[in-house]
């Protein structure tokens, strides 16, 4: 090789160099799409599995029969979603304001509305 021109060398050695360049470029290329995809595939399972983990949950009500010995308290306690309500007190409050009831005091034998949760959906 040493008996070819130097400028005919220099042009070899630039034409080596830059396919080198272009093969590096292409793998590249092919690494970051495929890194890319593969964090978009990562991130779509993470998302599912957070979706099954955060169902949606549907508010319904329902009429009860006040039986002897029954208070709004041990109907509340028997029937509130702690997810969705603070306290008894505040369950409490809604059954009254559902109810239209002024005090604590309930009839056996008559019926209230009670609100519950559910994640099943019911079409009316």
């Amino acid at each position: 090789m040493s008996n070819i021109p130097y400028t005919i060398r220099a042009h070899i050695n630039r034409q080596r160099r830059m396919k080198q360049v272009r093969r590096n470029l292409v793998t590249l290329t092919i690494s970051l799409f495929m890194v890319i995809t593969m964090s978009m595939f990562l991130i779509s399972f993470s998302t599912e599995a957070n979706d099954m983990e955060h169902q949606p949950c549907y508010k319904y009500y329902k009429s009860i029969e006040v039986s002897k010995g029954d208070t709004l308290w041990s109907i509340a306690q028997d029937n509130i979603d702690t997810k969705y309500y603070k306290s008894t007190c505040e369950y409490v409050a809604e059954v009254k304001k559902i109810n239209l009831l002024t005090s604590d005091n309930i009839v056996a034998g008559s019926h209230i509305i009670i609100p519950y949760y559910s994640t099943e959906f019911k079409a009316n």
